[in-house]
């Protein structure tokens, strides 16, 4: 072990270690200076495999076990050089250790009643144990952080995997809202901005679990150190806290891995093999507007298909669901189920709105509102050139043409 830390280049304990594609280690200054003069070609300078690029990976984990070692090197000779030490009350040497009470006893002590029963062991044999003991839980102190290690990278591409996947989802989404017709791009959005905010919450909790993986990983680190320097302490002292290592020993719980899974999108809109023919054949329905519904200044035709704002007011009987304050007028027919298609020419008309509405308005002793915030309703609109989509907020509508016709879809059970 004390040989696989040595670099291969200076020979000494290597420092900041550095692992080059083919797997050996070198100090990252050994071989910075070893490459300094390559240009396009650059070799490993113990098994000479050639590299097209001055690369290396930081190896943490033998750092780590280059530490240990190195301390447990350097304090061998100083621990051999250790004077015995002398019971103070008997001036006896401390050469026995209890196994009960882990204390380091005199033999006059073993004639005492607090210790006549007791387990007693000598120094060296208990030294022994606890070193033992010691050195095991160094190896599996770095084991287990290895083992943490695996579980950040792991965490580490899951949050690529959400990543890739939201990218496909989104990408999967935006396909199938593409082929469907320009009104339902609402839809669209609102599904993106759900996923958006799904990203961000899972996003949020892996990361806050990298972190609990790299704070796991930082108080194993500060405890192997911990432990490493009382692996070499002199015997008595390290026997006295022979109950801390034990405790210490015992309390290793990682965090726990957070998984996800991407909530599925539900929606119902048309299917994906559907054309605009399709939809307009398999869902028209015939409208004509309802005279009685009509604003005073309205003129609806005997057909009840167009209706034109009245150049001059006459007298008009004000039936009780007239609208009084806003220029609108209902269909004749209204909805309680099922997918339903209709068309409304606007022609080259300057302002027009149209809409749906949840229900029949209440219009006496309204006061003048706009036609989007009377009651639920949606509606598009042209209004001093500039087209809106309005429902809970409005919509800026960026379009390329004048449009001259409107398709409007409802499916009811959507809403």
């Amino acid at each position: 072990m004390v040989e696989d830390s040595r670099c291969a280049i200076c020979l000494d304990f290597m420092r900041e270690s550095a692992t080059t594609e083919c797997g050996h280690n070198f100090c990252q200054s050994c071989l910075q200076k070893a490459w300094e003069d390559s240009q396009d070609i650059f070799h490993c300078p113990l098994c000479w495999h050639p590299f097209r690029e001055r690369h290396w990976t930081v190896n943490s984990k033998l750092a780590r076990m280059i530490d240990v070692i190195q301390l447990l090197h350097s304090s061998k000779t100083e621990m051999r050089q250790k004077e015995p030490q002398l019971c103070e009350r008997h001036n006896q040497e401390l050469s026995l250790f209890c196994v009960e009470d882990k204390e380091v006893l005199c033999l006059a002590y073993v004639e005492l009643p607090d210790h006549q029963d007791h387990h007693v062991k000598s120094t060296e044999e208990a030294t022994s144990h606890y070193r033992q003991m010691i050195n095991d839980f160094i190896g599996f102190l770095m084991k287990h952080i290895g083992g943490i290690q695996k579980c950040e990278t792991r965490q580490n591409k899951k949050l690529q995997e959400l990543r890739m996947q939201v990218r496909k989802h989104r990408w999967k989404l935006a396909t199938e809202f593409w082929r469907k017709i320009e009104f339902v791009d609402r839809a669209e959005e609102a599904a993106f901005s759900r996923r958006a905010e799904e990203e961000r919450s899972i996003q949020q909790s892996l990361s806050t679990n990298i972190i609990a993986f790299q704070n796991h990983i930082c108080t194993m680190d500060a405890l192997l150190k911990e432990v490493a320097e009382k692996s070499v302490m002199p015997q008595l002292k390290m026997l006295s806290e022979a109950g801390m290592i034990h405790q210490r020993y015992t309390r290793l719980d990682p965090p726990a891995l957070y998984s996800f899974q991407l909530r599925k999108e539900k929606f119902s809109l048309p299917p994906l093999d559907s054309t605009l023919g399709k939809i307009v054949q398999k869902f028209r329905t015939e409208l004509t507007l309802d005279p009685h519904t009509a604003h005073s200044h309205m003129y609806i035709s005997k057909d009840k298909h167009s209706v034109r704002v009245r150049k001059k007011m006459g007298a008009v009987f004000q039936r009780q669901p007239r609208f009084l304050f806003n220029l609108v007028v209902l269909s004749t027919k209204d909805f309680h189920c099922g997918r339903h298609y209709w068309e409304v020419q606007v022609n080259d008309k300057p302002r027009w709105a149209i809409g749906l509405c949840s229900h029949f308005p209440s219009s006496r002793g309204q006061q003048k509102q706009p036609l989007s915030v009377l009651n639920r309703r949606w509606t598009i609109q042209l209004q001093h050139g500039d087209y809106v989509a309005q429902g809970a907020c409005p919509v800026p509508l960026a379009l390329k043409e004048q449009l001259r016709g409107i398709g409007i879809y409802l499916d009811y059970e959507v809403g």
